[in-house]
């Protein structure tokens, strides 16, 4: 029980946000320079999973008064629910994420002095840690303030997307990785935002403030349908002005029915537990493809043209 538990605590199924985008970077980073680091890529990608970690399992313990109150949760949202329902302790989660922690700044390290990675990666450590740690604990206690969906938005996009760059190729002087993070930033803040729904009432006594807390439903659906029309925005207007390679726009662009059918859903009457299931798991596939088709169209960029 001890071990099942701990894979759901973990919440593995959101850790493809995460990955997708750093996976991202590294490609764009080959693309450009011609040269690829597995071993640099494999402790990047392992970095990036013991940050979702930390995100993950702090969040459940700061969350534990809203997910006792939450009678909603999904895959997507209410937390992993080990604690309250008396599968792990807290100090289990808080002795993981520590470990977490510790060996995030093990593996840093370890890239820059074996690796001859640059000490500018340090510093995207500490985005992450600021972004994993403030995300729910005390001083920062950013979800609680109002700000945790612009946090994501920038950490799962730009940070991840460039980190992964500079993994592979040092100080970025380019601007080629803020192209490719942008869409990823709208469809991932579309996606957090959604999730944030079934929770609001015991978010609500919990005094946690999302954003559909403070905005209302309405005003936030409104908002999450503008943040999906900005990803398929965004590359348009990159491919246009030559701001990405061909293949990329191209394959990004696939995914414009599955934005159709999102906006269709957030538009129509149908309002509930059930849409906002919908919505999670289509704004999902959004920020997944977002990261993925680009990464295959730099490829076909890279050998067709």
């Amino acid at each position: 029980m001890i071990r099942s538990s701990s894979f759901r605590a973990a919440r593995l199924q959101l850790h493809t946000i995460g990955f997708a985008p750093l996976l991202l970077g590294n490609i764009a980073a080959w693309y450009e320079h011609g040269n690829f680091s597995w071993m640099r890529f494999f402790l990047s990608a392992l970095i990036g999973f013991l940050m979702h970690l930390v995100t993950a399992l702090f969040n459940d313990v700061a969350d534990v008064q809203a997910d006792e109150s939450n009678a909603f949760r999904s895959l997507f949202s209410g937390g992993s629910g080990v604690i309250v329902e008396g599968r792990l302790l807290r100090s289990d989660l808080v002795k993981a994420a520590s470990w977490a922690v510790f060996l995030s700044v093990v593996v840093t390290a370890a890239m820059v002095f074996l690796l001859q990675v640059h000490w500018g990666i340090f510093l995207f450590l500490g985005w992450g840690m600021i972004s994993s740690l403030g995300y729910s604990l005390p001083p920062l206690k950013i979800s609680y303030r109002g700000g945790g969906e612009f946090l994501v938005l920038l950490t799962y996009s730009i940070a991840l997307v460039w980190t992964g760059y500079f993994v592979q190729a040092g100080p970025v002087h380019t601007l080629l990785p803020w192209f490719l993070s942008m869409p990823i930033g709208f469809a991932v803040f579309s996606l957090i935002t959604i999730t944030q729904f079934p929770d609001r009432d015991a978010d609500r006594k919990a005094q946690k403030r999302s954003l559909v807390i403070l905005l209302g439903e309405r005003t936030t659906l409104g908002i999450i349908a503008i943040a999906i029309i900005l990803s398929i925005l965004s590359v348009f207007v990159f491919l246009l002005t030559g701001s990405v390679p061909v293949w990329t726009g191209a394959l990004s662009l696939l995914c414009v029915p599955l934005a159709y059918a999102l906006l269709k859903t957030i538009f129509s009457h149908d309002k509930g537990l059930a849409m906002y299931a919908r919505l999670s798991q289509g704004t999902l596939m959004l920020t997944l493809w977002l990261a993925v088709a680009p990464a295959f169209g730099l490829f076909l960029d890279y050998w067709l043209t």
